[in-house]
């Protein structure tokens, strides 16, 4: 309890600092401009930061490796392909978000059929399937650059990752999904401990293995495809997050999905007020450029002092 109180208190410091910091300053906004393009902004940042590091978490878990998350799996490249599509073809941008669900939906039916799920299940074909299925779509995303050159500057500002376009709308659809997804979660987090185990003691212990991963792997599929299609792909924060709070907490599921959740939120946040904060003049850089050098930092920091703790399964 008194973990999550800390928790809660940084939250609290992160969103204060990162609502009120930025590349204008605070008091030269009006109110209006606060709660109209800030605040959402804020919001969305620190919503899809808890549905992506609750899906790494999720991933990792199922698939038994440290290195899952998203993008190794497919599923991301796979919501950024439909979502290419969208935008290269100039469709209305409330049709983004259902065709990267529907991308990702056909991404995670081919991983399935790849890798023969319900038969014989491999931890290691689902990430190779996924790596596979990542390579296609980005080279099917690099002919689409091509060939919508019209199109190339917002597919490729849009796949560096970022919060550009944020409605109070777009909040409520996020956090209905985050909600939804953890609160079914939650609700089965002594099914996610069981699945620690392997294949035949789960099944001993009263657990339909092949179902529970193919219902989490849905669910999984969808909190990403949400995530990239408001946000672009912004790596690494499905892949560290759960990493640091597995090193920190005790492993039960319950536990690690509150704070994976809490955590990536803080996470992704701050890295936006640092890149909107970070060059003078006014620019920002995309979030995923600093998620991507933070995530490198820690991969570093993780080989060469070799904190076996950090990973179990």
């Amino acid at each position: 309890m008194n973990k999550f109180i800390v928790a809660l208190i940084i939250t609290i410091i992160i969103f204060s600092f990162s609502l009120t910091n930025g590349a204008v300053s605070l008091n030269n906004l009006t109110l209006q401009l606060l709660l109209n393009v800030r605040l959402p902004r804020v919001l969305t940042a620190f919503i899809i930061g808890g549905m992506l590091s609750l899906s790494g978490s999720i991933l990792q878990l199922i698939l038994r490796n440290p290195l899952a998350d998203g993008f190794t799996t497919g599923i991301s490249a796979s919501a950024a392909l439909g979502a290419a599509i969208s935008i290269g073809l100039g469709l209305n941008i409330s049709f983004t978000p259902i065709i990267a669900i529907l991308f990702a939906l056909i991404g995670l039916y081919i991983v399935f059929r790849l890798t023969n799920i319900d038969k014989s299940f491999h931890y290691t074909t689902i990430i190779l399937a996924g790596i596979i299925l990542n390579i296609i779509c980005s080279a099917i995303i690099s002919f689409l650059k091509y060939y919508f050159d019209e199109s190339l500057g917002s597919i490729i500002y849009w796949l560096m990752g970022g919060f550009y376009d944020v409605s109070y709308l777009k909040v409520f659809i996020l956090l209905l999904v985050l909600i939804s997804s953890f609160l079914i979660l939650i609700k089965n987090s002594f099914k996610l401990n069981i699945l620690a185990y392997d294949y035949k003691t789960a099944n001993s212990l009263g657990i339909d293995v092949a179902i529970t991963r193919k219902k989490l792997f849905i669910i999984v599929s969808i909190l990403i495809a949400f995530a990239v299609s408001f946000s672009g792909i912004i790596g690494f924060v499905g892949l560290i997050i759960p990493h640091i709070v597995r090193g920190l907490f005790k492993p039960d599921m319950k536990t690690h999905l509150i704070y994976s959740t809490l955590f990536g939120a803080n996470f992704l946040l701050l890295s936006d007020t640092v890149c909107r904060i970070i060059i003078p003049s006014g620019a920002e850089l995309p979030v995923g450029v600093a998620t991507s050098f933070f995530g490198g930092v820690f991969f570093l920091f993780l080989m060469k002092y070799k904190l076996k703790n950090i990973w179990y399964g």
